[in-house]
């Protein structure tokens, strides 16, 4: 059995602003710092065995803040990268909405229909696909144990509506995790149980919450 524990990166500053990031990177504000430590204060008991982060620096400082003075390793999996927004990526959300308002709206509305090659973005069952394989190997290289698995909103509502049977047709059914929150996920005879979705216990403060303007 695995015990795997996976947390959305701390805040940064393109979410308090409603910044497209997807691929690109935006660094963790002075809250998403101190959210990154109290995870791993709340992990600091656990025997966690390895950290794997998604590559883009908000999720790999994140990572690195939940290790602390950990003895553990952290791996970079590329497969659970953010879903990458191409050439909208930085701009506001409104400006994307401006622009490209079909794709604006089928992103939120229906991702089964969403098309975003106008604008060299990724579809949804593209980031299905890729993320899924990233889960597989990391589960492949535990046995046993408990880790930890650090990524983004739309990358883990992809997964957890894998491990859930969910169709992409049901995909907004359910909410995106916060910023590090802590989904807790049981591995066992090949087939994953969800225990606990985007816990935030252990934030000191918890905002209200628009996934709309966090993604």
């Amino acid at each position: 059995m695995i015990k795997i524990y996976f947390v959305r990166h701390g805040e940064t500053h393109w979410n308090t602003q409603g910044i497209l990031q997807g691929k690109l990177n935006s660094s963790l504000t002075n809250e998403g710092i101190e959210q990154g430590k109290l995870v791993g204060e709340k992990l600091s008991d656990t025997d966690i065995k390895k950290i794997y982060t998604s590559p883009q620096g908000r999720a790999y400082d994140t990572a690195a803040l939940i290790k602390s003075d950990k003895d553990v390793e952290i791996i970079k999996v590329d497969e659970i990268m953010e879903i990458g927004f191409g050439s909208v990526e930085g701009l506001e959300k409104e400006v994307f909405k401006e622009n490209y308002p079909r794709a604006f709206k089928n992103f939120w509305s229906n991702p089964t229909l969403y098309n975003p090659k106008e604008f060299g973005g990724e579809t949804f069952n593209e980031v299905k696909k890729r993320a899924i394989a990233g889960l597989k190997k990391i589960v492949s290289e535990n046995e046993h144990g408990e880790i930890v698995v650090v990524s983004h909103g739309i990358t883990l509502k992809v997964l957890f509506g894998y491990m859930m049977g969910h169709s992409l047709e049901e995909f907004w059914l359910d909410p995106v995790p916060q910023n590090t929150s802590i989904t807790t996920v049981i591995y066992k005879n090949e087939k994953f149980e969800i225990e606990d979705f985007s816990n935030t216990n252990h934030l000191k403060v918890n905002k209200e919450w628009d996934s709309s303007k966090y993604i």
